[in-house]
């Protein structure tokens, strides 16, 4: 299934999300105001890009290889090309984007110095305050650490102030209480949060509801005490 949507209403931290956590290989285009773009997929990893003058000619180069060879690209230069035709861009917000996946046949091993992680904390650094609001919705927000994330944790390869931001999720503080600590702007830390988010390192914690006890009134209070003299 293509997945497909408006860059003004879909940013790449969600677009990189869905992708990498599915997985897949294929090819996500993206049609920029000044080029298009094909960016290659394989295994939930972006590994090469290429800008492209018409779309349909990326579907006859099932072969990724042989591309390569016929583009005379070699194996350590692909993530070059990510730092030119896609971090560049990461804080541009027009454009029409679709992920197709299937149809290109990939090798073995290809180098990947940009993992779907590390993208998605770039991605994260260009969030608008309308971007995070989407899911930063409330400062009285809980949310508390993913066990187990360390693998994605350097991967992601936070900066000092995103590790500080992210040692301060506890379960205990609210998003208010984050910022506070952090000293920092609420828009940073919003961003990190939902770069958290989306990497699966934090999640919600819903507020534990506690029962109301009824009072005992003087009547059922005189009942039971009659009871208890009865035995």
């Amino acid at each position: 299934m293509a997945l497909t949507g408006d860059l003004s209403t879909f940013n790449f931290v969600d677009i990189f999300q869905v992708i990498g956590r599915d997985k897949k290989s294929g090819i996500l285009f993206v049609e920029w105001k000044d080029l298009t773009c094909a960016y290659y997929v394989k295994d939930g990893e972006i590994i090469f890009s290429r800008p492209v003058d018409k779309v349909y000619r990326v579907y006859t180069d099932k072969d990724f290889d042989s591309l390569l060879s016929r583009l005379r690209m070699d194996l350590k230069s692909l993530p070059k090309t990510l730092e030119r035709f896609l971090i560049s861009r990461l804080n541009m917000k027009e454009g029409i984007f679709s992920f197709t996946p299937g149809f290109i046949k990939y090798g073995s091993e290809y180098p990947v110095e940009y993992p779907m992680e590390y993208l998605i904390v770039l991605a994260s650094r260009h969030l608008t305050p309308e971007e995070v609001e989407r899911k930063i919705s409330d400062e009285i927000l809980l949310f508390e650490r993913v066990p187990g994330t360390e693998g994605i944790i350097k991967r992601a390869k936070l900066n000092k102030l995103e590790e500080n931001i992210l040692s301060l999720v506890n379960g205990d503080k609210t998003v208010f209480q984050i910022r506070e600590a952090a000293s920092q702007d609420s828009l940073s830390v919003d961003r990190a949060l939902y770069a958290f988010l989306a990497l699966g390192l934090i999640r919600r914690k819903k507020r534990e509801v506690k029962q109301r006890q009824t009072p005992i009134t003087l009547e059922l209070l005189t009942k039971i005490i009659d009871k208890i003299r009865g035995l």
